[in-house]
């Protein structure tokens, strides 16, 4: 499905362990897997456990190399350049792949970017790469949030998750961000038979306030740390999708669904930023 040009998506957890980073890992391994093209993932989260360390042994590239100009690490070859150039939508160019990008941390733990520097990255991922899932840190998230296209909220299915929501939507509603939020993607977390009373009620308080409601179910797969043996039977294969390999079947079915509908709010929703 054609998305219509470069899209920037944002995964927003609503509280700590909501699944943030996992679910940007999940979904855009499985985006670039499915769509048979390279997709970019952004971590602007530092810290143990990070989109970098969860997406290990494959290494992170760094931003630097992305803002170096042309010729980086995600620089389109082939019909897919062509493709993106004269922004025709989706054209497969045989494997996909997954580019995660991580900056340079201060040593106060925090991004080392400046509002430049952002406006600068969103720009080079346009550039570059016609899909670009980005994990924000607290301090990223109002500059991520002024340029993204789409918006994915998350929360788990725990007692605290229908008013970690609300709570999260106050804040959107309140600095300006309505419009994003009604095409927001809902992410419940984690859902099994006991947690389905917590889920309920999280879906209570978004539904009819965002475009789709997805329900994840548990898997211990997630929470287990990468060991690096791949197991999807193919050499190349990434530390994500060694990973996605290895879910239940139910919960593959669920981040599958998730990136259909992801897709589908992005090629029916105008773009917000420009290729440069």
């Amino acid at each position: 499905m054609p998305v219509g040009g470069p899209r920037l998506v944002a995964v927003l957890g609503c509280t700590v362990g909501a699944g943030q980073t996992a679910t940007t890992l999940m979904v855009a391994d499985l985006l670039a897997s499915l769509r048979g093209e390279v997709v970019a993932a952004l971590d602007l989260n530092p810290g143990p456990e990070s989109l970098g360390e969860l997406a290990a042994p494959r290494p992170a590239l760094k931003v630097r190399s992305l803002l170096a100009g042309p010729g980086g690490p995600g620089k389109p070859t082939g019909p897919a350049q062509a493709g993106h150039q004269a922004n025709n939508g989706h054209q497969p160019n045989g494997r996909g792949r997954l580019d995660v990008f991580a900056p340079e941390v201060r040593g106060d733990g925090n991004v080392d970017m400046g509002d430049q520097d952002y406006g600068q990255l969103f720009d080079a991922v346009a550039a570059r790469y016609e899909l670009t899932l980005v994990d924000p840190g607290a301090a990223a998230v109002a500059r991520v949030l002024t340029a993204v296209d789409q918006l994915v909220l998350v929360a788990p299915a725990s007692p605290d998750a229908a008013r970690s929501l609300a709570m999260t939507q106050e804040w959107l509603s309140a600095h300006g961000y309505d419009a994003l939020t009604a095409n927001s993607i809902t992410v419940v977390n984690g859902l099994s038979k006991r947690t389905m009373p917590h889920a309920e009620q999280a879906e209570l308080v978004v539904r009819g306030r965002c475009r789709a409601i997805v329900r994840v179910p548990w898997d211990d797969q997630l929470a287990k740390p990468q060991t690096g043996q791949e197991t999807t039977g193919s050499p190349g294969a990434s530390a994500a999708a060694s990973r996605l390999g290895q879910l239940r079947p139910p919960v593959l079915q669920a981040y599958t669904a998730l990136a259909g509908v992801l897709v589908a709010a992005l090629a029916a929703g105008p773009r917000r930023r420009s290729a440069p």
